[in-house]
């Protein structure tokens, strides 16, 4: 039996075009001899959505269209922005396709070619890149076997890239693979990563990473990774683009206006008081001169809450906003981390532990969707107040 691959001839993702804000991102992977899965995860400003919208799909090959779907979805309620997909199945070929969004007569589509070829050794899916892993794949809006992982269709990082891919049709126990990444720029190598040499245990696996960006400046770039079965000397390339958007610390910083957990009451009603921008970001100037005389605390600040986005958003709100979020940006990451699993109650806990002033905080997952929510600590004004954490596990045990 001959096992075949999947290339799509898509290297960057498709911002849409129209009166609806986002960005679909097409990724691929085989499912088996001649039959391949397509995926369409697409992002979603909801400010330019009514409470529903349809996604309606179009593929076209040889000038026919063989292909035509149409889902309605709801706008998820108090959602910061959507992050969804649609799938697909493929045989090879070349199509092209339509991909739209209407929402109350308001509508927007990308348009772009897709190519599908056949190979008989070593394999790729395409480049997947990544805003968060999960731990618990089945809990994530999106996996792939035991990965799972929420895609980034905008295709936009800061200060590390997080990316895997699928390698398939290789020998078991007979081969080894050689992995590198390297990053371009106006066809100019900018930076690349350490060969890795990989045994190889399976005929079909995932490689996921990391990829430091610190050191680029804002702009649009192409990491290709290059995986050689050294064997047999065949080697395959798989490449996305990519974007650097790194704000500076400027006073038009979107974060300085989120100040929801450091103004005191008073000083966050007068701020939502304010409608007009000039006056809003003269009133903003002011209260960090004043909390922030020095220049000292922003900056750990704004890292922390990008940070949260970055490891606590949802498809449905952004980390931030999250109780997780809410205590990783006033308290920082924690010390340690201890998960209890309670039967009874078939809900999964995490304790954070910060070893200065023994601070403990409780989280639990609500409805098993991978968001914990604060439900106790030894802090007053975060969850029910327990001096002894310890307790608040007897208690939700019965004993």
């Amino acid at each position: 039996m001959s096992w075949y691959h999947l290339v799509i001839t898509i290297i960057t993702e498709f911002a849409l075009s129209g009166s609806i804000g986002g960005f679909v991102d097409p990724i691929y992977f085989k499912l088996g001899k001649g039959v391949y899965l397509i995926s369409f995860p697409y992002t979603l400003s909801p400010a330019d959505l009514d409470r529903d919208y349809e996604l309606t799909l179009e593929i076209y090959s040889g000038g026919k269209r063989v292909l035509l779907e149409s889902e309605r979805k709801k706008v998820p309620e108090n959602a910061v922005y959507i992050v969804d997909g649609h799938e697909v199945v493929a045989r090879p070929g070349d199509y092209e396709v339509i991909f739209s969004i209407s929402s109350a007569g308001k509508e927007s589509h990308a348009r772009f070619p897709i190519t599908i070829k056949e190979y008989d050794r070593l394999n790729l899916s395409s480049l997947v890149l990544v805003s968060r892993f999960y731990d618990e794949p089945s809990r994530a809006p999106f996996h792939r076997g035991d990965l799972g992982f929420l895609p980034n269709p905008s295709a936009s990082f800061q200060d590390t890239m997080k990316y895997f891919f699928e390698i398939y049709d290789v020998v078991p126990d007979s081969s080894r693979l050689m992995i590198r990444w390297y990053i371009e720029k106006d066809g100019k190598l900018i930076a690349h990563g350490k060969p890795r040499v990989i045994p190889v245990n399976l005929s079909s696996m995932y490689y996921r990473g990391n990829v430091p960006i610190s050191s680029l400046d804002n702009g649009k770039y192409r990491i290709t990774f290059e995986v050689v079965d050294i064997p047999y000397g065949v080697r395959r390339t798989v490449s996305r683009e990519f974007v650097v958007n790194r704000q500076s610390i400027a006073l038009d910083d979107d974060i300085r206006y989120f100040i929801d957990y450091i103004a005191t009451p008073e000083e966050l009603a007068e701020f939502k008081k304010i409608k007009d921008p000039d006056r809003k970001k003269e009133w903003i100037e002011k209260f960090w001169m004043k909390k922030d005389p020095t220049g000292t605390f922003y900056p750990v600040f704004r890292q922390r809450v990008l940070e949260a986005d970055a490891k606590f958003s949802t498809p449905f709100k952004k980390g931030r906003y999250t109780d997780m979020g809410r205590v990783y940006i006033l308290f920082g990451m924690p010390d340690e981390i201890k998960r209890e699993e309670i039967d009874v109650m078939q809900k999964s806990y995490q304790i954070w532990i910060y070893y200065s002033n023994n601070l403990k905080f409780v989280f639990y997952d609500q409805f098993n969707t991978g968001e914990y929510k604060l439900t106790a600590s030894n802090v007053p004004g975060f969850g029910r107040y327990v001096q002894d954490i310890d307790q608040f596990f007897d208690f939700n045990r019965g004993e």
